[in-house]
């Protein structure tokens, strides 16, 4: 079984209005205990939500910067990335989003609910839109489903909070060495992702990511090879931040 009230809520929903439409059970991606299930179980339900279903190619953008956030967003196929466009004129990467994933969900219920990001397919991929009251009625009406919800949100904030750390570092050797000290236990650290990938994530190009790692090494600071590492003068890394 899945949760009682996630299931009951099929009832609720139907009953709600005649206009409602059948989707499969991308709403209980909030829900702790229905995500515990085996995937056979879950796929096989079917609740009563108001929605609809858009497909995009890969390069098309699902939502612009500014936009207003009217739906809960959720991808159901395929992977995005989210791009932030500074007053500047530059372009700053922000994640990358692979389905099952709801983009923007706590913006749903912001005063200013917008979206902050412009939102790209990068294969093509299916966005499902669930209105706002189907939305407030799971949350009425499941618990567990409002703790995932807030647990949710709540992790992408410490998320982004982390990116704006990086970004108030002003140079590249200063946002290598905060993004090492995060990771590192007993002086050891791996960096968890490509160099490439990670010149995207810190907003710099490859060559002078690579060139900044260099001289740290040279320098004495780390000891780094084929993605992991060690801190050899710890005071010296944090004097770069």
């Amino acid at each position: 079984m899945v949760c009682n009230i996630c299931y009951y809520d099929k009832i609720i929903l139907y009953t709600f209005a005649e206009n409602t439409k059948i989707m499969n059970t991308e709403l209980l991606f909030f829900c702790p205990f229905c995500q515990e299930k085996p995937e056979e179980v879950i796929t096989n339900l079917q609740f009563f939500n108001e929605h609809s279903i858009k497909t995009y190619k890969r390069g098309e953008y699902i939502a612009y910067q500014g936009d207003v956030v009217s739906h809960l967003f959720m991808l159901s196929k395929g992977s995005v990335k989210t791009e932030m466009v500074a007053d500047s004129g530059m372009t700053i990467p922000i994640a990358t989003l692979s389905a099952p994933y709801p983009l923007a969900s706590a913006l749903i219920f912001a005063d200013d609910n917008r979206f902050p990001v412009d939102i790209i397919a990068t294969e093509d991929c299916e966005i499902i839109r669930i209105t706002k009251k189907s939305l407030e009625r799971q949350i009425a009406s499941c618990p567990r489903f409002l703790l995932g919800f807030l647990n949710f949100n709540a992790n992408r904030i410490q998320f982004l909070s982390e990116r704006l750390k990086i970004f108030a570092q002003k140079s590249i050797k200063a946002k290598v060495a905060y993004y090492i000290l995060q990771r590192t236990k007993q002086g050891h650290f791996e960096l968890g992702q490509s160099i490439v990938s990670l010149a995207s994530y810190f907003g710099v190009e490859r060559p002078s990511l690579s060139r900044a790692i260099s001289e740290m090494c040279r320098d004495g600071i780390i000891e780094y090879k084929d993605g992991v590492g060690r801190i050899v003068d710890v005071n010296k890394l944090k004097e770069l931040l």
